[in-house]
């Protein structure tokens, strides 16, 4: 999977790329074309930079070399077209070859700073012969000419050309056949031009590769700074967080002045139902263990205290609305259509993490109960490392069952309204032993101070006293 696609499937990624600091064009299409790694090296690799150059940030003089460095990235373009037409062995014009004179300027100059660093080895092409081709007089000034050292022939055409214009009584003729050979030799020279550099092709497209990396590398470090994220390991058995949270989540309620509360979670090789009251939290623990996941296998720091996860070869998620009005399914066919997809992954026992939110809720509870227990089961069967949020009593036994503890603090005469209900909600996981989901609605929407007329009748009817009129 491209991480591009990963953006359309996890909003909490969205949101970690629009705060990401990316300085060029370069390092944002090189994110959003990158692959989801699944190999423990590549991973390792990957993260072991990104920590190379949190570590630079913090200490001086790295911090002031990396700045000038994020300064010569941000003036970066991306040339990668005019790079194929030189591996294409086209003869480029003035314009193209302006812009590769001037990359290799930059790249030369992020090289040198780079060589600066300490413990950072990030190979960049040595791009100083093409300078040499494309600046012969050495004044690493960033601009293009074809300059009178090019060519002596060239030097003395535009001489005649130029004692041709000066001359008294000569004809527009006579200036446009000087300046018609000027242009045919200028022509040569960059044809002459373009072969010589085009050996290069390569490394510069190496560079680019190079640059673009070096630009993600220090963006992610950024933000693994500023959002407090930690570097995950590898496990080979079980995924374990402690102080796990959700960066945009978080970052909403500290807009609002408001406190997350991070959780801790363990996910065994089997299934994990999860059940809570409404407003506990559930959505929230899915979105960010599909996001943790994703953050890990491209190579960015994970929101946690600590972290320990297992490489997955496909994660596979129905969080939130999977109705799909264009093609005419309700929500409910929209999310069996997705599950069955994931019985199918199952049955191939692949290795993926599956996480769906309040299964087979829009339909009647009899059914929606048999069906959470019928994909349940496959999940167990074939060992499938999933996670399922639901509403349901009556679960099979065999599953292991957490509960969000929910609106279980001391309340006292607080008075409780819909805007500091969250902060009197207790978000952390406990093991489950009896099956029976938390019956918290009426005693919410009671403390909100919903129509009291609902609340009693709703109690007349769960207490089997309710009387029916018939019309």
């Amino acid at each position: 999977m491209l991480f591009r696609e990963a953006i359309l499937n996890t909003s909490g990624l969205q949101f970690l790329v629009e705060n990401l600091d990316l300085k060029s064009s370069l390092g944002r299409r090189f994110l959003l074309n990158s692959k989801m790694m699944c190999d423990e090296l590549e991973i390792t690799a990957e993260l072991n930079l990104v920590n190379q150059f949190v570590l630079l940030q913090t200490t001086d003089p790295n911090t002031e070399i990396l700045s000038k460095i994020e300064h010569k990235l941000a003036q970066l373009r991306d040339i990668r077209g005019t790079v194929n037409n030189l591996l294409g062995n086209l003869v480029l014009d003035d314009i193209e070859i302006f812009e590769i004179k001037v990359f290799a300027l930059l790249t030369q100059e992020i090289e040198v700073l780079q060589k600066e660093l300490k413990n950072v080895v990030l190979e960049i092409p040595n791009l100083q012969p093409i300078i040499r081709i494309l600046d012969p007089q050495n004044t690493k000034i960033p601009s293009f000419y074809i300059y009178d050292n090019y060519s002596e022939e060239l030097a003395s055409a535009r001489k005649a050309l130029k004692i041709t214009k000066a001359k008294q009584g000569v004809t527009d003729k006579e200036v446009e056949a000087c300046f018609d050979a000027a242009q045919k030799l200028e022509d040569k020279v960059r044809e002459d031009l373009c072969s010589k550099i085009s050996c290069f092709g390569e490394d510069l497209s190496q560079a680019l590769n190079q640059l673009s990396h070096l630009d993600l590398l220090i963006a992610k470090a950024n933000q693994a700074l500023k959002l407090n994220l930690i570097p995950a390991s590898v496990s080979k058995e079980n995924t374990s967080y402690k102080g796990m949270f959700n960066p945009m989540v978080k970052n909403e309620l500290e807009n609002q002045y408001k406190k997350y509360q991070a959780i801790d979670i363990d996910l065994e090789k089997s299934v994990c139902l999860i059940t809570g009251a409404n407003m506990a939290g559930k959505t929230v623990i899915l979105k960010t263990l599909a996001l943790c996941q994703y953050l890990f296998q491209f190579g960015f720091f994970v929101p946690a205290d600590s972290a320990k996860i297992r490489i997955v070869d496909k994660i596979s998620t129905s969080i939130g609305d999977e109705q799909s009005e264009l093609n005419g399914l309700s929500s409910f066919a929209s999310e069996m259509l997705k599950v069955s997809e994931m019985v199918e992954d199952a049955h191939k026992h692949e290795n993926v993490l599956i996480l769906i939110d309040e299964l087979a809720r829009t339909t009647n509870p009899v059914e929606g109960l048999a069906i959470v227990n019928a994909v349940a089961e496959i999940f167990y069967q074939n060992k499938i490392r999933s996670v399922i949020t639901t509403h349901y009593s009556g679960l099979n036994s065999c599953f292991r069952k957490l509960r969000v503890v929910g609106l279980d603090k001391e309340l006292g005469e607080t008075l409780i309204t819909r805007k500091n209900i969250n902060s009197y909600m207790d978000y952390s996981l406990v093991e489950d032993y009896n099956g029976e989901v938390p019956h918290e609605a009426l005693r919410i929407a009671s403390l909100l101070g919903i129509n009291k007329e609902i609340v009693e009748k709703a109690k007349t009817q769960l207490n089997g006293k309710l009387v029916i009129n018939k019309c």
